[in-house]
């Protein structure tokens, strides 16, 4: 009587066991189920953002940001308004000017040129301003200013972008005409800086370190 009801013991130990086994494997069965369905449908929404990616990288355009830096390039003077360019030439005043330097007659105040005039005022050592007075309705239409052998094409050939940049005073009428001209002039390796002005703005230029800080390149 006690073998057999060892024997039922054991038997039912043996059912409490299997139906363990039974119930841990379809667990397990199941968690890999569920494992291999959850790594397919990670690698299909993979695939599907891949896709769009792809597509969107194709249509990205590179956009130059215009962030200003020093510069130890000549800087050339134009000035914009109304659609009207003018390049404010340094070279002319200061060939005007050479002649008083070796004379006995001062420095005069103010010289007159072609399309525009100069205010000159001289501080300690080298130091001095240039303000420059455009004459009423000076300047050339972009079509005139960049034809061939024209303004434009002159100051490019004499000056090479390695060592010059350009420098624009706006007005605020011609923003438009400015945006175009500085792209012209990107797609050449030139470097262009830029300043909004009003009619009452002065078109002033100093020499020195800290007034170079007003006319930087971008």
């Amino acid at each position: 009587m006690h073998r057999k009801r060892g024997l039922n013991g054991d038997f039912h130990n043996l059912l409490n066991l299997d139906s363990l086994v039974d119930i841990v494997s379809n667990n397990v069965g199941i968690l890999i189920i569920l494992a291999v369905f959850m790594a397919m449908f990670s690698l299909l929404g993979k695939n599907e953002q891949v896709i769009p990616k792809t597509q969107s990288t194709e249509n990205i355009k590179k956009l130059k940001i215009p962030w200003s830096h020093v510069s130890q390039k000549n800087i050339l003077l134009i000035f914009l308004r109304s659609d009207r360019l003018l390049y404010l030439d340094r070279t002319l005043v200061y060939q005007r000017l050479k002649k008083y330097l070796s004379g006995s007659e001062p420095l005069p105040k103010h010289v007159n040129l072609d399309q525009f005039s100069i205010e000159l005022t001289v501080g300690s050592g080298d130091a001095h301003c240039l303000k420059f007075l455009p004459s009423p309705r000076a300047g050339q239409w972009w079509h005139q200013f960049s034809q061939s052998n024209g303004v434009m094409e002159k100051l490019m050939k004499k000056y090479p972008p390695e060592e010059n940049y350009f420098f624009f005073w706006v007005d605020p009428d011609s923003f438009e005409m400015f945006r175009e001209i500085r792209k012209s002039l990107w797609a050449l390796n030139f470097e262009v800086g830029w300043k909004p002005i009003r009619i009452e703005t002065p078109l002033r230029y100093c020499s020195g370190v800290g007034q170079a800080r007003e006319f930087l390149p971008q």
